[in-house]
């Protein structure tokens, strides 16, 4: 086919020059002036811009090829979401569309591809109806292995939405049609089914499925969970003792190491970034300029599932996160981890104790604390710095100015009967 273009490119180019000493000069330039200056060196000289203008509207198809073949034959990038009937998954899928990509959406049960008007329980919104041919949906389950078989195949990237969770009665979003449907028939008993081991075994299933298809990027949905860490004990009350609230937490910690031992050996071309957002809100876009990144667990914050979405696209689409790991939140909500040890930083960076609480709008420690000012104005610079913040105005570059993961030798001392698997 490029082949026969090209020939025909070139016969209407050749086309183009045998008509140039019959066109009547005058009668062109009344619709295009500017094509008369060219009268004096059309023997020897026409321009891509002016061959346009001359060539019949057919031959920009094959110039087009000619000039940007790469153009011509570009294949729109694939991505894989496991847990795309989920809040982050959904958002990620919407996401990810914005951005032109095709979708594998993973579900472990079938799900119906609608538009917001249509929505209801086992469906999967999408804002452009039209979009729905971009979109593939896969039924697997994470922690069957064979279940995961070709899935991936031919993938540019894997996004890990999936998360575990119990045996719930199935809702519906408040407002919607499903909802006024389940309350007419609470009686129905209908269940979500439970899942379990997703973060840790069915994690790790995916990524040896997704290694063995060459997809070049893992990209991991995990947890900041800054209570949760094992072996992290002189935090004191930071850490919450109660091992069922925590269970999750443990092992997404689990999921995220063996994750890192997997790519050990990988090609350099294939690779894994790990996302640990804070607490998820259900609010609307605030843009990557509200957002910041950081790294070494010190700090947590908020952030809504669709700015977490644009930063998964972000690090699906570049190898700026290759091998890395960080936290995610608005820059605005955060909150240490250890406060004593916060402050301590705050000292030792030579800020002053409201300007580690409230910005840099603060510095003056005499200057009287003012809720009207805090409230209106935007938090400036970080508050409780760690030293490993990164903001900026695109996702790429701050990406690109993370730490890459440095392995760690594992303490026996911290060695805790839970640790063996």
């Amino acid at each position: 086919m490029l082949k026969q273009l090209i020939l025909l490119s070139l016969s209407v180019y050749g086309y183009a020059f045998t008509q140039i000493n019959t066109i009547n000069y005058n009668k062109i330039e009344r619709y295009t002036p500017d094509i008369t200056k060219l009268k004096s060196r059309f023997s020897n000289d026409v321009s891509r811009r002016n061959f346009i203008k001359l060539a019949p509207p057919a031959s920009y198809t094959a110039l087009t090829i000619l000039t940007n073949p790469a153009k011509a034959n570009a294949i729109p990038k694939r991505a894989v979401v496991f847990g795309a009937s989920g809040y982050t998954g959904g958002d990620t899928v919407r996401a990810l569309l914005e951005k032109g990509f095709d979708v594998v959406a993973v579900t472990r049960r079938k799900v119906n591809i609608v538009d917001r008007e249509h929505a209801k329980i086992n469906t999967l919104v999408i804002d452009n109806i039209k979009d729905k041919n971009k979109v593939t949906s896969a039924i697997a389950d994470v922690i069957n292995e064979d279940s995961l078989k070709n899935i991936m195949k031919k993938a540019d990237s894997v996004i890990y939405c999936a998360a575990s969770r119990p045996k719930v009665k199935l809702t519906g979003t408040p407002g919607t049609k499903s909802y006024d449907d389940m309350k007419k028939n609470e009686d129905d008993g209908a269940v979500a089914e439970p899942s379990y081991n997703v973060e840790d075994i069915g994690l790790v299933n995916v990524a040896k499925e997704a290694i063995s298809c060459g997809v070049k990027r893992l990209v991991i949905v995990s947890s900041i969970c800054a209570k949760c860490q094992k072996g992290k004990e002189d935090y004191g009350e930071a850490i919450d003792r109660g091992f069922a609230s925590c269970d999750s937490c443990f092992k997404k910690q689990v999921g995220e190491e063996r994750v890192r031992i997997l790519y050990e050996n990988t090609p350099s071309d294939m690779t894994y970034t790990i996302v640990r957002p804070g607490m998820l809100s259900p609010g609307e876009r605030r843009g990557v300029k509200e957002v910041e990144f950081n790294q070494g667990v010190s700090k947590s914050g908020i952030i809504s599932r669709m700015d977490l979405a644009d930063v998964l696209v972000a690090a699906a689409d570049t190898n700026n996160g290759a091998k890395k790991t960080f936290e995610v939140y608005y820059k605005d909500t955060a909150q240490p981890v250890d406060m004593f040890k916060s402050l301590k930083t705050c000292k030792e960076m030579g800020k002053s104790v409201k300007e580690c609480f409230f910005g840099e709008d603060y510095k003056n420690d005499n200057e009287p604390l003012s809720i009207d000012k805090m409230l209106k104005n935007p938090v400036k610079g970080v508050i409780f710095p760690s030293g490993n913040e990164v903001s900026g105005d695109d996702y790429n570059s701050m990406l690109k100015n993370l730490k890459i993961d440095v392995k760690e030798e594992y303490d026996i001392g911290q060695l805790r009967s839970y640790d063996i698997m």
